[in-house]
């Protein structure tokens, strides 16, 4: 009997589908006032969260699913300008944080037309946001940005 009621306590205790909770991850919704993020392990849910936040605080504006990242490990949003206009831009997955800025780095510095990209906010894998001020790419439209071309065969400058 004690076997038992032992038995029964631990499997409460640690439920049989524990192991394989689904990751959570998430879904990004972006207008021209900003990004909005949920988590969740449904997709579809997560999505339509954000989507729902970003109606409600741009009112009257487009709010349109930009990104669902699952696992979300470290994410980012950053806002990319050219001469033409300013776009938002998500990037998620990295493994680190440093590993983020570096792939945010050299995404702002292959978008041709993109004068400097600003960093405006941090997910960690928790689920953490955090904004950011100050931290700007030089996009691949910056003066100085374009490659230097490659020279002269057996030249060795």
């Amino acid at each position: 009997m004690r076997l038992t009621c032992a038995a029964a306590l631990v499997a409460l205790a640690c439920p049989a589908g524990a192991q394989d909770t689904p990751a959570v991850g998430i879904g990004l919704s972006v207008s021209e006032q900003g990004t909005w993020l949920c988590r969740h392990e449904d997709p579809v849910e997560a999505l339509a969260c954000a989507r729902e936040l970003c109606a409600e605080q741009s009112p009257g504006l487009e709010c349109a699913p930009s990104a669902w990242c699952r696992p979300a490990d470290w994410s980012g949003v950053i806002s990319i300008f050219d001469p033409e206009k300013q776009r938002t831009r998500v990037l998620c997955g990295a493994p680190s944080e440093k590993a983020l800025g570096e792939a945010l780095a050299a995404f702002c510095a292959a978008d041709q037309a993109a004068t400097t990209c600003d960093l405006v906010r941090v997910v960690d894998p928790d689920g953490n946001e955090r904004p950011v001020t100050g931290v700007i790419f030089a996009g691949g439209a910056a003066p100085g940005s374009a490659p230097e071309p490659p020279g002269e065969p057996g030249n060795t400058q």
